[in-house]
Order: structure tokens, then sequence, then C-alpha cells
């Protein structure tokens, strides 16, 4: 009886076995095959992201490729200066760096990504609203070279610039008014200020330092003021040079320092830009947006608008 029993329990079990693994073979089959399809359902979202990817930088790099046209971009950075300028060949010049490191933040959004150099960084005067930025920005671009005043270099927001300069071998170059550079594409910057030294009896401050030029392009002009104040623009009124332009990038914000109605007459521009952000200054001031618009110009505005692009 014992026997039969074990045999039949035997048998019972080997039965049992038998079904279970071929269940559990099918599951196992089963899940593998969804995983392989899976498995391959992902790579294919994977592929197509990639080449979605690819497709979208294609097209901005595409976008970002010189055009034939001039290019002036007076960048967000909030409350300081910073205007990326691209000629119709392509070359690059960025005026100012601004207050933090928003100006980088804006080089690789308007700059394509496989070009790592700026031809010419200028900058207007010491004041830290208008070069933070410039230390990171010749460490990892290729700056072909940069434009500073001829006046007093001892100071000490200049010494890393400077130290990174040489160590990079990037000629700065001391400008003064008189001064012209051929910019390439039928394009000219005339300095206008500062004197090679600064006549006597001159506010020390250093935005009388800031290099105010011109820049010409076909009949295009482009006045840059940095944040000179009146006693530089009295004296640029004084020495009848021809200011007029069709863009003027308003001094110092739209402070009360600057902007004088002489001074804006003799310019007469068809925009304004003021280049500003959140600030306790009160700028730019209502008398200054009062005596830009008594002279016909288009006041333009970087807190209001963003980055404000003008193309030539």
């Amino acid at each position: 009886m014992t026997p039969a029993s074990d045999s039949s329990a035997s048998a019972w079990s080997r039965e049992y076995w038998r079904e279970n693994a071929c269940v559990a073979g099918n599951k196992t089959v089963g899940v593998l095959r969804s995983s392989s399809v899976s498995s391959s359902c992902s790579r294919r979202i994977l592929f197509l992201c990639i080449t979605l990817v690819i497709a979208v930088l294609a097209l901005r790099e595409w976008n970002l490729q010189e055009d034939g046209r001039l290019h002036l971009r007076f960048l967000d950075v909030g409350q300081g200066d910073s205007a990326l300028i691209t000629t119709p060949g392509g070359k690059t010049i960025l005026v100012d760096g601004g207050p933090d490191w928003s100006t980088l933040e804006s080089l690789g959004e308007f700059l394509p990504f496989f070009r790592r150099r700026i031809d010419l960084l200028q900058l207007s005067h010491p004041n830290l609203d208008h070069l933070l930025s410039f230390p990171e920005i010749l460490k990892r671009y290729d700056v072909g070279g940069i434009l500073v005043a001829e006046v007093d270099h001892s100071l000490p927001r200049y010494n890393e610039i400077f130290a990174l300069a040489a160590q990079r071998a990037i000629p700065v170059i001391r400008v003064y008014a008189g001064k012209t550079f051929d910019l390439g594409d039928g394009m000219t910057m005339r300095i206008l200020w500062p004197p090679k030294r600064m006549p006597a009896g001159f506010s020390k401050e250093t935005n009388n330092t800031s290099v105010v030029f011109m820049l010409e392009y076909q009949d295009k002009r482009a006045l840059f003021t940095g944040d000179a104040e009146k006693q530089v623009e009295e004296t640029l009124v004084r020495s009848r040079i021809d200011l007029r332009a069709d863009i003027l990038k308003v001094g110092h914000h739209g402070s009360l320092t600057s902007s004088t109605t002489a001074f804006l007459r003799a310019v007469r521009p068809k925009i304004a830009v003021l280049s500003v952000g959140k600030n306790s200054y009160g700028h730019p001031r209502p008398e200054v947006l009062e005596t830009l618009r008594k002279v016909g110009a288009e006041v333009r505005r970087t807190d209001t608008e963003g980055t404000i692009e003008i193309i030539w």
C-alpha cells in the first residue's frame, strides 16, 4: 500500500512540476519578449530625441550664422551695461561686461556654439556694473584684443583683466580721442573721448573716463557713451564734433548726471536705448525720459523689453 502511494505521489509530483515549468517557461518567454519590445521601443525613443535635439541645435546654429547685416544687441544684464555687436562678416565686439555673469548667458544665446571667439572686448571704464563678467569671458573665449581708455590703469579692478590678458597673450590697446579703428565690412569705430590726458580741473570720477565712440556703417551711426557725465557731454558739444546718430546708448543708465538737453539736441537720436534694471537710484529719471522724447527719440529699455536687437 505504501509503495503504491509513494509511486502515485511521485508521478503526481513530476506532472505538477512539468506543468508549472511549462507555465513558468511561457511566462519567462513572455517577459523576455516584453522586455525586448520595451528595450527596442526605448532605443527608438532615445534615437528620436537625440535626432530632434541635433535638428534644433543645427537650426539654431544656422540662424546665428552671419547674414550680411549688422546686429546691435543691447543685452539685458540688469543694472549695468553690455552690448554685443556682430558685423556683417560675423566678427564680434563686446562693449562692456555687465554687473554679473548674465553677459555670459547672453553670449551663449547669441553666439554659435562652435564659435568660441570674441574679436574685440571694449571696456568703457572700470566700474563693476560694466566689467564683472570680463575675467570669466577671457577664460572661456578666444579673445582677439581688449580696448581700454588711455587713463590710469593702476586701479585694482583692472588687475585681474590685465593679468589674464598677459597670460593669454591678448593685446591690450589703449585708446583716446582721435583714434579710428577699421572693423571691416565698411565699419569704423571713432573714439571721441577721453583725450590722451584728462584736461586740468576735470572731474576725477571714473565715469568721466568712459570711452565714448561712434560706430559707423554705411549711412548709419550709433553713439556709445558709457557712463560719461555732463562735463564730458558739454566738452563734446563745444568741440563741434558731429554727434548726430541714429542710435544713442544713453549715458549712465538714464541718470541725471548725464543726458543734458544740449547734448541730446546735438545727437538727435532716432532710437535711445537705456540699459537699466531694478535699482535704488531712480534710473532712468523721468526728466531724462522727457528730454529724450522732446528731441524726438524712440525710448527703448532693457528693463521692460529684455535684450534689444537692432539690425542694419
